[in-house]
């Protein structure tokens, strides 16, 4: 269980590595929420490329997602890439919650087409 938080100049790339835990993903989104940079934030890129499972519950996605929703109060306007393995159901299930949002979230299996989608160089 690894992940790790980069801030970048117009987003922020949360890289996930080996086990990943539901839990691991709720102290990843509090830290980025509870972060001042926040509200200045145009995209964020996570990424599970490199993830060898993701054990999450239903009801942490529906948290995480609640998470989701209160900071766009505070930030409307953000791209969200997953990028994930296709066997990672779990990050469709999760953009799911954002259909009637203002944030786009996008699946994507590679990093490539998600940082041309965030304009992202």
């Amino acid at each position: 269980m690894a992940h790790s938080l980069i801030w970048e100049d117009a987003g922020v790339y949360w890289k996930y590595s080996g086990q990943v835990s539901g839990e691991e993903i709720v102290d990843a989104s509090s830290q980025v929420y509870g972060d001042e940079r926040f509200d200045d934030l145009k995209y964020k890129l996570v990424d599970f490329l490199d993830a060898e499972c993701i054990e999450i519950r239903v009801d942490q996605v529906a948290l995480v997602a609640y998470q989701h929703r209160a900071a766009e109060m505070s930030n409307s306007s953000i791209q969200t890439a997953i990028v994930a393995k296709p066997e990672f159901e779990q990050a469709n299930t999760f953009a799911l919650f954002f259909e009637d949002s203002n944030w786009d979230v996008k699946v994507f299996n590679n990093m490539d087409d998600a940082n041309c989608w965030l304009n992202r160089e």
